[in-house]
């Protein structure tokens, strides 16, 4: 049992009833890959439940650093932890820093090219964390 059960500690152990009682039972070799693809979006999912919404809050902070902002105004939601808004915030912040990196690379600013390439890199790193080298079909 769960003491304190949080959103990614749920998803990790219905991850683990899945391998160890519900595989074992599994006759079909199709449907044994289906629970184990199943397996790994649950993994995915738990990390991703687990760390999302402080990724996204540091990701914003680093994207208004690098947009010269110091930070969001009182009335836009800033402080909201509720997934929905964040990702809102996250969307906004995403949208000025890719204009903000086009007008980079337009101008020929190296040193605010090198800065956005490296927050990009970063985004990457984050992702393919995320989705523990698993990627969707046909990406």
């Amino acid at each position: 049992m769960i003491a304190k059960p949080t959103t990614e500690q749920i998803l990790n152990e219905c991850s683990r009833e899945l391998i160890e009682t519900v595989l074992p039972a599994v006759t079909d070799d199709a449907v044994k890959v289906t629970v184990l693809m199943m397996d790994v979006v649950l993994r995915n999912t738990a990390k991703r439940a687990g760390h999302e919404i402080a990724w996204m809050t540091e990701e914003i902070d680093e994207l208004a650093a690098f947009l010269g902002n110091t930070g969001e105004s009182a009335g836009d939601g800033a402080g909201n932890l509720h997934l929905d808004d964040v990702v809102e915030r996250y969307a906004r912040a995403s949208a000025a820093f890719a204009a903000a990196l086009e007008t980079a690379l337009a101008s020929g600013d190296d040193e605010g090219t090198r800065r956005g390439r490296a927050l990009l890199a970063r985004r990457v790193e984050q992702e393919q964390e995320v989705m523990c080298g698993w990627s969707p079909v046909g990406r």
